[in-house]
C-alpha cells in the first residue's frame, strides 16, 4: 500500500510539469446534471404474502461541479435512495425510509488531455453497470451488490493510448479508505447503527464493520477501460481488481475482479441493438465476517454454536439487450446473485426482467415492464415473485 501512495505521489509533479493552463477569457461557473428517478414495483404474486403489493421510492443524484480553472474543479454528488427495506403487506408504501447522502466530494485537477488526478469523497473506479445499465431495476441491483461507494482517498486516470484504429484507453487507480467523518451523515430517514432491516445509518461508524471500514487507507481498486475502436466501432470493455481489508467484524481482506463487455450494433440509421455483459467476482466477501455458526449437537439435543469467520465467494452476473428505434427502446435482462459460503448458505438469486419505454420530452422519459425473480428468503429457503416494475425518469443538464 505504501507503494501504491508513493506511486500516486510520484505522479503529482510529473502532472505538473506538463500542465499548460490559460485564464485569459475564463470564468468561474458550475455546470451539473440531474438524473432521478421514480420507481414503483407491484408485486402481484410470490412464496412471501408480505412482500406482495406496491412498493414506491426514489432512486438518483445530483452532480454538480464549481469550474474554478479551466483544468480545476470541485465535484459533488448528492444520491437519494431507500436506507432499508420495505414489505407493504398487501398494501401500498409510497418512499418510506426515504434518505439523502453526499456520494461524492473532491477535488478535481487535469494538469493535461490524458491525465486526471482528484482527492476527496469518492466511488471507486470498480465496474460500470451500477452507474448506467439499460432497464429499470437493473442498475440499481449492481449498485446494491458493488459500487464502492463511502471511499475517501485520492487516485487518477491516466489515458495511455488513443488511436483511430486500436480505440482509446483509460488506466484508473484509487487508494483509499471507508468514509466514518461528518460527510457519511445521512438526511431524512435516520437511523443508529445497527439497526437490523437498515443498509445506511444517521452516520458511518467503525462499528458497522464490512470490508474497507478499517480505519486507515488501506484499499486500493484499479481500472482499465476502452472504446473507440476504428476496426470495431461501438465495443467498448471494462477489467478491474478491488483490495479491501477487513473491518472490525472481518476476519481476512476481500479481493475483488470485474469484467464487462458492451457492443453496440446499428442496424440502420433509426434500429439499433445494445448487447451488454458485465460480472463482479469477491473471494472473501464482506472480509469474510466472523457469524455465530451451528457446530454440531450436545448430549441434549441440543445444537451448539460457535463463532467463526465465514468465508464467501461471491459472482454477481448480468446479461442482456437493449434495442431503440425511433424513440423507443426494449430492454431484456438477467442478473444472477450466487453466494458460495463455509456456513450458513444463501440460495442463489435470481432476476429476469423485461421492459419497454421512450423519451417524452423535457428531460422525462417512462419505462414500464415485468420481472420475475428467485429470491433468498430471510427465514432461509429461496422464494419466487412476479412483479410489474415502472420507471418515471428526468435528465437534465445545467
Amino acid at each position: 500500500m505504501r507503494r501504491a501512495l508513493l506511486a500516486f505521489a510520484l505522479l503529482v509533479p510529473v502532472a505538473a510539469a506538463a500542465q499548460e493552463v490559460r485564464l485569459e477569457g475564463f470564468r468561474p461557473h458550475i455546470t451539473g446534471e440531474v438524473d432521478m428517478g421514480l420507481y414503483a414495483i407491484d408485486t402481484l404474486n410470490g412464496s412471501a404474502p408480505r412482500r406482495q403489493g406496491t412498493n414506491a421510492f426514489a432512486f438518483g443524484e445530483i452532480a454538480a461541479g464549481l469550474h474554478l480553472a479551466p483544468n480545476f474543479s470541485i465535484q459533488g454528488v448528492l444520491n437519494t435512495e431507500p436506507a432499508g427495506e420495505t414489505e407493504p403487506n398487501g398494501g401500498v408504501t409510497g418512499f418510506r425510509y426515504a434518505a439523502a447522502s453526499v456520494e461524492a466530494l473532491f477535488a478535481e485537477w487535469r494538469p493535461s488531455e490524458t491525465v486526471m488526478l482528484y482527492a476527496g469523497k469518492f466511488s471507486a473506479p470498480f465496474g460500470r453497470g451500477h452507474h448506467d445499465f439499460p432497464g429499470v431495476l437493473t442498475a440499481i441491483r449492481a449498485h446494491e451488490v458493488y459500487l464502492i461507494k463511502e471511499s475517501v482517498g485520492a487516485g487518477g486516470s491516466w489515458t495511455f493510448l488513443s488511436d483511430a484504429v486500436l480505440g482509446e484507453h483509460d488506466l484508473s487507480v484509487a487508494v483509499f479508505g471507508y468514509d466514518t467523518s461528518p460527510l457519511s451523515n445521512t438526511l431524512i430517514t435516520r437511523q443508529r447503527c445497527c439497526r437490523e432491516g437498515f443498509e445506511r445509518y444517521r452516520r458511518n461508524t467503525r462499528d458497522q464493520g464490512g470490508a474497507g471500514n478499517t480505519g486507515q487507507m488501506d484499499s486500493v481498486a484499479v481500472a482499465l477501460d476502452g472504446d473507440h475502436f476504428g476496426w470495431l466501432p461501438g465495443l467498448s470493455y471494462h477489467a478491474s481488481v478491488l483490495s479491501r481489508g477487513a473491518g472490525r467484524d472481518g476476519t481476512a481482506r476481500e479481493w475483488g475482479v470485474a469484467g464487462a463487455l458492451r457492443y453496440d450494433l446499428a442496424w440502420t440509421e433509426t434500429l439499433r441493438t445494445l448487447v451488454f455483459a458485465e460480472a463482479a467476482a469477491f473471494r472473501n466477501a464482506g472480509g469474510r465476517p466472523a457469524e455465530e455458526i451451528e457446530t454440531g449437537i450436545d448430549a441434549a439435543g441440543d445444537a451448539t454454536y460457535d463463532t467463526a469467520g465465514v468465508g464467501e465467494r461471491r459472482v454477481f452476473s448480468t446479461l442482456g439487450a437493449r434495442t431503440s428505434w425511433e424513440g423507443w427502446r426494449s430492454t431484456l435482462a438477467w442478473q444472477k446473485d450466487q453466494r458460495k459460503r463455509t456456513a450458513n448458505a444463501v440460495p442463489t438469486e435470481d432476476y429476469v426482467e423485461w421492459s419497454v419505454g421512450r423519451d417524452i420530452g423535457w428531460g422525462f422519459g417512462v419505462d414500464v415492464g415485468w420481472q420475475y425473480a428467485r429470491y433468498a428468503r430471510e427465514e432461509g429457503g429461496r422464494g419466487q415473485s412476479n412483479a410489474a416494475i415502472g420507471v418515471l425518469r428526468w435528465r437534465q443538464t445545467f
